[in-house]
């Protein structure tokens, strides 16, 4: 009986230290498949887009700024420790989104570009298509989606439709923005480009608009009709305007995205950051 005793003793020892041993392995396990952090930062470049998103060795930039920018947009690279690029997405070919790709690219290495299937006419196109010959880059002009990892992140990347221009369109390019869906771990980030309401349309009509929490929003705040579809499917917990103090947002834009719940920062006030860790996200304004 002693002996069965002890044994029984033994043997619950035996299933504690196992059990512990599940646990601590667990632990582990989780500490081990920790996402890598994502920082996204947009910058303070006036009414122009230059978008920076890094995570571990991986950095990739969603367009430029204007001609004067692509400096600044080095600088802040270098700061960070970067001398390569592994993704350049071009929205479109407007001046204030492809301006200082040339400088970019003539600076660091540049692995892969995504730009809309279709020409520009403004002189930083021009320019910018100068610097991938002198660089033998060959971009990829996209008339289909693309995804593709970036750390622990994936992107999903989306054309228009169509590049048809109307008869009676002088200028199209908005509406031929590129939107990017960044989704780390639990959080969607949507960057919009220039998209107009015909973009956004056509974008919500695709299927893959989703609730996000965080959205730069199309076309430097400039209001349109398309706005609060745009909001009801996405609904953002923030928002983030890409504006100038002599170009800020529409006051119709800002109070959409107030009526929504969206916190709402813009680039006239200083760089943005956003801070992902794949279950959460921290934004902050550095005010200059």
């Amino acid at each position: 009986m002693e002996h069965q005793k002890h044994t029984k003793k033994l043997i619950a020892a035996i299933l504690v230290c196992i059990m512990a041993a599940i646990q601590l392995t667990g632990c582990a396990s989780s500490t081990s498949n920790a996402m890598t952090p994502m920082s996204v930062d947009l910058l303070k470049v006036g009414k122009a887009d230059a978008i920076v998103l890094q995570t571990g060795d991986n950095t990739m930039v969603i367009d430029t700024g204007e001609e004067d920018d692509g400096e600044e947009l080095v600088d802040f690279l270098t700061s960070k420790g970067v001398s390569h690029v592994d993704v350049l997405i071009i929205t479109h070919f407007d001046q204030d989104h492809v301006g200082g790709a040339d400088t970019l690219i003539e600076s660091m290495d540049v692995e892969q570009i995504y730009i809309p299937a279709y020409e520009g006419m403004h002189t930083e196109y021009f320019d910018f298509l100068c610097a991938l010959e002198g660089k033998g880059i060959t971009p990829t002009p996209l008339t289909q989606s693309v995804r593709f990892p970036f750390g622990d992140a994936e992107v999903l990347v989306e054309p228009p439709t169509s590049y048809e221009i109307a008869s009676d369109t002088v200028e199209n390019d908005n509406n031929f923005s590129l939107i990017t869906t960044v989704v780390h771990g639990q959080n969607r980030l949507v960057f919009m480009g220039d998209a107009e309401k015909q973009r956004i349309r056509q974008w919500l009509d695709s299927g893959t608009a989703a609730d996000c929490d965080f959205l730069k929003v199309p076309h430097h705040g400039v209001y349109n009709t398309a706005l609060e579809d745009l909001l009801n499917a996405t609904t953002p917990e923030y928002a983030a305007i890409c504006s100038s103090s002599k170009h800020p947002a529409a006051p119709e834009t800002l109070e959409l995205l107030k009526q929504h719940g969206a916190e709402i920062f813009e680039t006239k006030d200083g760089n943005i950051t956003v801070i992902s860790n794949g279950s959460k996200l921290e934004l902050h304004q550095k005010r200059k």
